[in-house]
């Protein structure tokens, strides 16, 4: 069994715009991917860390979830190249007005990305490569959410 999918819970949880309760010791991020399996399996790994994870198919989706939700979204892990409204790096940057202490973690299996390279190569955001290992992932987030 590949290990990106053991001990995975069965069943996803809700997407649940509820504030977490204050107790919480894992932070709320948003991922945002328009592969419907890579956001499942995201969700569900961050979930199962303990992580409250809002997700989105799209940026239109995403926009909408951040302005709804009122407590604090640490992190942004999106796809690079998605629906063609709005890319990952264009979306990051209209979260960013929005939501000024936000961290960026981009994901795709591009690397000819020079705003999202450059914004990475200056320490705004951290990049991932698709395909990844689950433990890399799992450090970077941890890395980026600590």
């Amino acid at each position: 069994m590949p290990n990106y999918l053991m001990g995975m819970p069965a069943e996803p949880e809700s997407n649940s715009l509820a504030i977490p309760p204050e107790n919480q010791e894992k932070p709320t991020l948003l991922i945002v991917d328009d592969e419907p399996s890579m956001l499942e399996l995201l969700s569900l790994m961050l979930e199962a860390e303990g992580y409250h994870v809002l997700k989105a198919k799209n940026s239109d989706e995403a926009l909408d979830i951040s302005s709804a939700y009122h407590g604090e979204i640490k992190l942004l892990i999106t796809d690079v190249k998605m629906d063609p409204a709005m890319t990952g790096y264009e979306l990051a940057q209209c979260l960013r007005l929005m939501r000024v202490e936000i961290k960026v973690l981009y994901l795709s299996g591009y690397s000819d990305q020079e705003m999202v390279l450059w914004e990475v190569e200056q320490g705004l955001a951290s990049f991932l490569g698709k395909p990844f290992e689950t433990t890399a992932f799992r450090s970077k987030v941890r890395s980026l959410t600590e």
